[in-house]
């Protein structure tokens, strides 16, 4: 008896599809995703399990490297390939982030201009998961390439974050701390891969809803997609400078210098761990808000 249910349970198991693992807006099977898709309905739903493990790996690696030192001084000879390839993989999402802008806005203001919005709005589907939709099959364009960044991210993306913040606090004399920062920032890496898409294709349906026009609002999506890195850019930047001069400081007057030094690593905190989780995320909600007001009103 035992024997017999082991096997129908394996077949049972292996029948599963991968797509039920995503939010029903988000899968390619979605009819609202797949009319946007064509042939790109073919792609394969991403494999989480290479993204677990080396995650893991690192983070094993890293809370290990507490205890013996020696461990992240060995992490550190992947630095120089990671120097190489993150930069390369960098181009190749913003290129997926500008593409995925412009097929959000391109959907919806077809949607606007053809009058079928109502349509859609009659159906079983919330506004919401109509609104998510739209941008899954915009992402489902380039899935592909992001899993690919993903991977690379996963890999190659911690020994930049030792380098990263090992060159502002020595792993040897700042302790654990440094050592949470470094795993925070190499998860976060990984969450703003899965958040940034997603925000940024709903920004692109934003704006087609309210410029149905879609030279005007592929241009408009492709000019915030560049204005939120650079703002991210500059505010890690400056919040650099700052850092770097409060540790600076904090080397001669230590009463002023320690207050200062908390205020300086609490920045840090929210500007590199925070807000490219928070940001990503209430922008998504604030336009899902502004545009099912605006749907609902109309």
């Amino acid at each position: 008896m035992t024997a017999d249910a082991q096997p129908q349970n394996l077949i049972d198991a292996d029948d599963r599809s991968p797509m039920d693992i995503l939010p029903y807006w988000a899968r390619a099977t979605n009819p609202i995703v797949r009319r946007h898709l064509g042939l790109y309905w073919r792609t394969l739903p991403p494999e989480l399990e290479p993204i677990l493990y080396t995650t893991g790996f690192w983070i094993a690696a890293l809370l290990l490297g507490i205890i013996f030192p020696f461990i992240t001084d060995l992490a550190t000879t992947v630095i120089v390939v990671s120097v190489l390839v993150v930069p390369v993989g960098m181009i190749f999402y913003l290129r997926s982030l500008f593409a995925i802008a412009a097929n959000a806005s391109v959907t919806m203001a077809d949607e606007i201009r053809n009058n079928t919005m109502q349509l859609l709005m009659s159906t079983p589907m919330s506004l919401d998961q109509i609104l998510l939709g739209k941008v899954a099959a915009a992402i489902w364009r380039k899935m592909d390439d992001l899993i690919l960044i993903i991977y690379g991210a996963s890999i190659f993306g911690p020994p930049l974050a030792i380098m990263h913040y090992a060159g502002l606090f020595p792993l040897r004399e700042s302790g654990i701390i440094t050592y949470v920062m470094i795993i925070a920032l190499s998860l976060v890496s990984i969450l703003r891969l899965v958040l940034e898409p997603v925000m940024l294709g709903m920004v692109g349906v934003g704006i087609g809803a309210f410029i149905p026009f879609r030279s005007i609002a592929v241009t408009s999506s492709v000019a915030f997609v560049a204005f939120y890195f650079l703002l991210l850019i500059m505010l890690q930047q400056l919040n650099l400078d700052h850092l770097m001069a409060t540790l600076d400081a904090a080397q001669d007057a230590a009463e002023l210098a320690n207050a200062q030094l908390a205020l300086a690593l609490g920045m840090t905190v929210f500007v590199e761990l925070a807000l490219p989780l928070l940001l990503p995320y209430g922008l998504i909600r604030l336009v899902i808000r502004l545009l099912a007001r605006q749907m609902r009103a109309n």
